[in-house]
């Protein structure tokens, strides 16, 4: 008799009240078991999920790379860097066998510290659009989700939730709308 066909018959008798609904979770579970396929139970899952860190968190994100890092090796397989190193070598070998006198070395080469340029005249492309991307964040007065004006007393906020806010206070307006007239549809009703 196969797992399917053994849940099925435990469901038949839970359907025809033999058993419980406890019992047939027991039942279900003692089964997958005995095939392997053990899920865990609630309050497992629970616990897992409190105490494993977030996917985002820098301790995640350290440890998937030690993990990734550490089953390459394990398996026999090579870090970019290898793969990487090990391509030099062999554009090295070619060189000088076909008698190309220069042989690519193995070692990285530092990049020059950046001088120091007091005129401040050539500031490159990429540093002046990310100033100009910092400087051209606009800040709003947040909004009172009751009136819809910008409350000054408050501290500004980014575009993002000054959009929040709108879309807040425009539903809060439907919902007030909806609310009114289908009051006013009952008392002319009475």
């Amino acid at each position: 008799m196969s797992m399917k066909q053994e849940l099925a018959a435990l469901k038949k008798k839970r359907d025809a009240g033999d058993i419980t609904a406890f019992k047939y979770r027991q039942g279900v579970r003692q089964i997958k078991k005995s095939y392997g396929v053990d899920a865990p139970s609630n309050v497992t899952k629970i616990f897992r999920a409190l105490t494993t860190p977030s996917p985002r968190s820098a301790k995640a994100v350290a440890a998937k790379k030690k993990a990734s890092k550490n089953r390459s090796q394990s398996q026999g397989g090579r870090s970019r860097d290898q793969v990487i190193e090990e391509r030099q070598e062999s554009l090295a070998r070619k060189s000088a066998e076909q008698g190309g006198g220069a042989v690519l070395s193995n070692k990285k080469k530092k990049r020059a510290a950046p001088k120091f340029n007091p005129s401040g005249l050539k500031v490159p492309a990429k540093k002046k659009a990310k100033t100009a991307a910092k400087s051209k964040t606009a800040m709003y007065y947040p909004l009172n989700p009751k009136t819809g004006k910008a409350d000054t007393s408050k501290p500004k906020v980014s575009v993002a939730v000054r959009l929040k806010q709108e879309d807040r206070y425009k539903t809060r307006k439907m919902v007030e709308t909806a609310a009114k007239s289908s009051m006013n549809k009952k008392k002319k009703g009475k």
